[in-house]
């Protein structure tokens, strides 16, 4: 879970401190893609930071998959992917000067904060047996999602 927050934290800033619109856009799309071929339109630290985080995903996969027989590669690229996007968006809404309503802020806020991806790495690191059929993490659950929000109001207060 450290190398998990460390890279919230890392991408996180990517997003906040150094990063362009533009050069933030082609970030996300790389992510969302899950391409090692699309870092070249990445800048250096991008390509850097992309690269750790397919690795850490890639070895905490293959980890699972040695340790409990899952595939879980799609599910960790989806959560990672998803930070990413909303990360994007409030960069968005920054380099606009766009202030969002109540309700576009809680609704990308449960996922800007990062509680799915915390989540879902500390349910694969968790040492109970995991069901067969991973189905049902294609969506986020309601559980994650009100976890996820007070997470984030906590965070804001």
């Amino acid at each position: 879970m450290t190398k998990v927050n460390a890279l919230i934290t890392i991408i996180d800033d990517v997003y906040d401190v150094y990063g362009t619109l533009e050069k933030l856009e082609l970030f996300t799309d790389v992510v969302g893609r899950w391409d090692m071929n699309a870092m070249d339109t990445l800048t250096e630290y991008m390509k850097i930071c992309f690269l750790e985080l397919y690795n850490f995903v890639d070895e905490f996969a293959r980890d699972t998959l040695k340790e409990k027989g899952h595939q879980i590669h799609p599910y960790l690229a989806k959560v990672w992917a998803d930070l990413c996007r909303a990360y994007l968006i409030e960069a968005k809404w920054y380099f606009n000067g766009y202030t969002p309503s109540q309700e576009e802020y809680i609704e990308n806020g449960w996922i800007s904060i990062s509680g799915p991806v915390m989540l879902i790495h500390a349910f694969f690191s968790a040492p109970n047996p995991i069901r067969k059929d991973l189905r049902y993490l294609e969506k986020y659950s309601n559980i994650v999602c009100a976890v996820s929000t007070i997470l984030h109001l906590a965070n804001d207060l």
